[in-house]
């Protein structure tokens, strides 16, 4: 009962300071991106998916830029993209890498608004195959920090699937949301089917982390339930990807007490603070030596991320000036206080009860970036 008493006290402590201690950060500013494919590819790629691996010649994919339509009364070049949908749920996408070069902040978390512009000669309310040429082909739009790939997997035959997730024909992914249809406004003619701009505004209804090397990827597309061919001329994408709070900041911080330097630093398992042992009992590991608690500022891990990326070491203040190497054994959010981390280390074998009554300094390095110095007491006895 006093432990969890305790407990109870570190964690309203840290909200406290988690407050108190948090730095300023700078305002990340938006990206605006226009890609009008008058100018040519811009970088997009196309892809597929969601078909057979093999006799992909029967489904008629094909893609790149070409010529406008006349009927669309415009001169130029638009990103033509085709297929036919013999598996009944077609995925054809256009895909984009952007980088720091583009604006990208690594681990800032964005909101991603498009305005799209496409020709489309799917007619409202017209019946066919698996259902209608507009209201049944579905257009996606979002981002994702991870390249988005079309691969083989083994489903009693080879087929090829997404590697992210764009959810299924009206359903949406975290990847990429559904933004409505293809029809374009047109009554149904089956004589006269001219391709017409359309323009669609959306908001991905995911918000997007960039990755560690700054990099995301846009994605949008279309996933079909109309089961014969389907071809789009991509116009123009606009993309504003708007920030959400700040990015992880490079440099961690220990949570101390301001006045001592002394860490805010739990035995993990009896959650008491120091001076700590070497031994923690009762028995709860093979080897029972004692692992520690610290709370951090500014040590997000980042989309793809483990606790490899941390390094920790132990310095003597004092009795012994030797420094050692911590196992950093854990990484995770304290519950209910998203802005402070949780990092276990485990006290290293090199130290021995002769080692009693010490203190010591505690730092990190994430990703190279090294933490400030917190102070522990010891008492080494078993």
């Amino acid at each position: 009962m006093l432990f969890k008493s305790f407990g109870k006290f570190i964690v309203a402590c840290l909200v406290l300071l988690g407050a108190l201690l948090a730095p300023h950060q700078a305002q990340t500013p938006p990206v605006q991106l226009d890609f009008d494919f008058r100018s040519g590819a811009l970088d997009w790629q196309a892809g597929f998916a969601d078909l057979p691996a093999t006799n992909t010649g029967f489904y008629d994919l094909q893609s790149g830029i070409r010529l406008l339509p006349p009927e669309l009364g415009v001169s130029g070049t638009g990103f033509y993209i085709q297929g036919i949908n013999h598996s009944d749920d077609l995925f054809m996408f256009l895909k984009r890498r952007l980088t720091v070069a583009d604006g990208i902040v690594a681990g800032q978390k964005y909101r991603a608004r498009y305005a799209i512009d496409f020709a489309s000669e799917a007619q409202v309310g017209c019946a066919s195959v698996g259902g209608a040429p507009g209201e049944a082909v579905y257009l996606k739009a979002g981002a994702t920090p991870n390249e988005p790939l079309s691969l083989p997997q083994d489903e009693g035959f080879i087929q090829l699937r997404m590697n992210v997730n764009t959810g299924a024909q009206s359903v949406g992914g975290s990847a990429a949301s559904t933004s409505g249809n293809i029809a374009n406004g047109l009554p149904c003619n089956l004589q006269q089917r001219p391709f017409v701009s359309v323009h669609r505004v959306y908001e991905h209804l995911t918000q997007v982390t960039a990755a560690a090397n700054g990099e995301m990827w846009l994605l949008l597309g279309t996933d079909s339930g109309f089961e014969e061919r389907t071809r789009l001329y991509y116009q123009r994408i606009q993309v504003e990807l708007i920030p959400v709070g700040s990015p992880a900041l490079a440099v961690p911080s220990i949570i101390t007490e301001n006045s001592t330097g002394r860490a805010v630093a739990l035995n993990s398992v009896t959650m008491l603070r120091d001076p700590f042992r070497l031994i923690t009992t009762p028995r709860f590991s093979s080897d029972q030596r004692t692992r520690l608690m610290l709370f951090v500022l500014n040590a997000d891990l980042l989309p793809g991320e483990d606790r490899s990326v941390f390094s920790a070491q132990i310095e003597g203040m004092d009795i012994v000036a030797e420094t050692y190497p911590l196992t950093v054994e854990y990484v995770g959010k304290v519950p209910g206080v998203d802005s402070l981390t949780q990092i276990v280390l485990r006290l290293p074998d090199e130290l021995d009860s002769q080692e009693q009554g010490s203190n010591w300094w505690i730092s990190l390095k994430l990703r190279g970036a090294e933490s400030n110095r917190a102070k522990i007491l010891t008492r080494f006895v078993l």
